[in-house]
């Protein structure tokens, strides 16, 4: 005998985690490269990248006290932060080295530096952080997920501020020096260019922020316009929307459903056919047939169907396949199956690291039972003629053929039979006796005893059917019963103690929350018959339900960085002026969405809100400055331009470390890179679109509201 392996799911689990881990030492690399361009020098390289480690060191003391895992979500939180962690590090290190140049001693331009720009750093770090604390109390399907991820990002960039403040400027009060580079070598010249080139784009940067501050409307306009070409895109329907990614882990389940009346023999037969069809194509790697349909898992009722099939089928490496994807070889084996053997429904679904049953399920319920299935049986038609609906069948469907036996009692009384009597017979020449057992060698086998040259198939024999009465004289079924065949009722289903019935259908080819908004459009169109009631399950219930609860995450956010702001700055008026930077970043982040052809899913959602904390940082650093300009005595006007190109550096470097750092995420291709693909996009996208504008559109809005308060001013001194 040979025991192998059927199914084995950790494979791919431990794929995923390799993948991460990879994406994160990746990561590291790129920031370190971006860090030695703009930094200059290997030494304050050094101390911003000693930053990564120190910062995520506490992350796996809080996992281990709190018993979480290095699993998919704490890696990729990891992995997704590393430009964070250097944020405090490098705005600290870039004002020391300002200082330096200076020609300051080293412990004194250390302490000026840092104390210099500490609001902004704390206020970067705090932003960062209170945008992930209310998902810290959601309790919805994937909270679990999300704490996890949350924890990981918030414990990290807090102990990152603590760097910053502490191990940053002790390490430069140490080995930092002022920088004098010469074109001695070929890395010196090439330093030294990006330096000159970084001078002039800083430059031209000024002069266009004094034209957009003099074309106050004209900057205004193409901010609006931008947000309807982003609306209008929207409206093309290219993103997609789902809980979350199925993901190609090149493994599918087919179930094979036979006619009613199907034996469990021939379906057997006809199985091994359709199993030795499928392992003789070069994808597949392994075929795992269930015999008789799942009398366990999900999707199941527990109790397995003699006309039921399923196979679970795992096709090779995706460098074997040449990157095919899986559901583009399930819809031409299933195309291949249909003509070689007809008269079979073939239903397919793509497994993923979540086990999952169909995405779409719709429960209708009502008073009036036949009114309850038209209804479902209308929907089921209109859903089957929906794009990528698979699959699609009702929880109550026609049942297995059977013959019903009614007796007519006088006529069994005038024969000397009772009711009891002429069950028990039926039941022996049905179903067998098993009473007797036999014994031998100390083993006990149990014995059915069957009726010979009977079959309960053949209507002539159950007519036919003699049963022996008191008497000893023999009587059949014809004398004393009618025998009808009808169909037994496959299940009787109730939701609020009303008839129901359940509609499922998989997604194949589109994402479940497309097909299910292709739903709901048409019942917009076509509302239910009165005294219908429809209710959601499954995947789309719960991605209703997630959506909503991160929409509400994303606005608690937004006022928490608002108080937060309000607090650090000690006025209502500038963190409003920096809070404008934040919905200029949806223009990147949808466009970025609809570029990688990612769905809107509940990973691109957190990353919305992940945005919403990182974009912030770039108006934070202006208007803080800005602040301290004017507190010197000079116009804001003036002020601002000043601010701008001052802070240019730091805020080319925290944006592109952070977006060179989400890169090898967003460009990933291993194991469940479906998942993390779109919350990388969508931060990437936002942070090039929130760079872009922010520079121009914060210090414009700050010109604004300044403006309005000199003129208030004016006029309370005229009075």
């Amino acid at each position: 005998m040979k025991f192998i392996i059927a199914d084995d799911s950790t494979d791919n689990t431990i794929a995923a985690v390799d993948s991460v881990v990879f994406d994160l030492i990746l990561a590291v690399l790129l920031v370190s490269l971006v860090m030695l361009l703009f930094l200059r020098s290997f030494r304050n390289s050094l101390i911003v990248i000693v930053a990564i480690p120190t910062s995520l060191v506490t992350a796996f003391a809080v996992m281990w006290l709190l018993g979480y895992t290095l699993n998919l979500m704490t890696l990729l939180a990891m992995s997704l932060i590393i430009g964070i962690l250097v944020d405090d590090a490098v705005v600290v290190l870039e004002n020391i080295q300002k200082h330096l140049d200076k020609g300051k001693d080293k412990r004194v331009a250390a302490m000026d530096g840092r104390t210099e720009i500490g609001y902004a750093a704390i206020s970067i770090t705090l932003v960062d952080v209170v945008v992930f604390l209310p998902i810290l109390f959601l309790q919805v399907f994937v909270a679990d997920m999300l704490k996890q991820f949350s924890v990981v990002v918030v414990t990290s960039t807090l102990t990152s501020l603590l760097v910053g403040f502490t191990l940053t400027p002790w390490l430069a009060s140490r080995i930092g020096k002022k920088e004098d580079l010469q074109p001695t070598n070929i890395f010196n010249r090439f330093l030294l260019g990006f330096e000159h080139q970084l001078e002039t784009f800083t430059n031209w940067y000024g002069r266009q922020l004094e034209w957009v501050l003099s074309h106050k409307l004209i900057f205004t306009g193409v901010v609006l316009l931008l947000f309807v070409i982003t609306l209008g895109i929207m409206k093309q329907g290219i993103i997609g929307k789902e809980l979350i990614s199925t993901g190609d882990q090149g493994k599918f389940k087919m179930a094979l459903e036979f006619d009613k009346s199907t034996s469990i023999q021939r379906n057997n037969n006809i199985a091994q056919k359709i199993e030795t069809y499928i392992i003789q194509q070069p994808e597949v790697a392994t075929v795992f047939s269930n015999i008789g349909g799942p009398s366990t898992g999900i999707g199941s009722l527990g109790v397995g169907s003699a006309n039921k099939t399923e196979l679970t089928i795992q096709l090779k490496s995706k460098k074997d396949l040449k990157n095919v994807p899986t559901e583009t070889f399930m819809k031409k084996l299933r195309d291949d199956l249909k003509s070689k053997f007809p008269s079979i429904n073939y239903s397919m679904a793509a497994l993923g690291l979540i086990p999952r049953s169909a995405p779409i399920e719709i429960t209708l319920s009502g008073s009036n039972l036949n009114l309850v299935m038209k209804t479902g049986e209308e929907l089921k038609t209109i859903v089957e003629k929906i794009p990528g609906a698979d699959n699609v069948r009702l929880s109550v469907e026609a049942g297995s053929p059977e013959y019903k036996i009614i007796p007519d009692k006088d006529k069994m009384q005038r024969l000397g039979l009772t009711t009891a009597y002429v069950g028990t017979n039926l039941r022996t020449a049905f179903t067998g006796n098993d009473d007797a057992t036999l014994t031998e060698n100390g083993i006990e086998y149990p014995v059915r005893i069957w009726l010979d040259k009977f079959s309960r198939q053949n209507f002539d024999d159950v007519h036919q059917l003699s049963i022996i009465n008191p008497m000893g004289l023999p009587v059949e079924v014809s004398q004393f019963a009618n025998v009808e065949q009808d169909n037994s009722p496959s299940l009787l289903e109730r939701k609020d103690r009303q008839p129901a019935v359940t509609l499922t259908s998989d997604a194949l080819g589109r994402p479940s929350g497309t097909v299910a908004d292709d739903v709901v459009a048409y019942l917009k169109d076509n509302p239910l018959p009165c005294g219908i009631q429809m209710t959601w399950g499954s995947d789309i219930k719960r991605q209703n339900d997630s959506f909503g609860a991160l929409g509400s995450v994303l606005l608690i956010s937004f006022l928490l960085i608002y108080l937060i702001m309000v607090a650090l700055y000690d006025s209502f008026v500038y963190p409003f002026v920096v809070l404008f930077s934040i919905p200029v970043a949806a223009i990147g982040a949808f466009l970025a969405l609809n570029l990688s052809l990612s769905n809107l899913s509940l990973f691109a959602l957190l990353g919305l809100i992940m945005l919403m904390g990182l974009v912030v940082k770039n108006a934070i650093l202006i208007v803080d400055f800005t602040n301290q300009l004017k507190a010197e005595g000079k116009h804001f006007k003036e002020a601002l331009i000043i601010a701008g190109k001052g802070r240019m550096r730091p805020i080319l470097m925290t944006t592109i470390s952070m977006v060179v750092g989400m890169l090898p995420i967003a460009m990933a291709t291993g194991t469940a890179a479906e998942w993390k693909n779109g919350l990388a996009w969508v931060i990437i996208g936002g942070l090039l679109s929130s760079l872009i504008l922010t520079v121009f559109l914060v210090p414009m809005v700050y010109f604004l509201v300044d403006t309005a308060k000199e003129k208030i001013n004016r006029k309370k001194q005229f009075k």
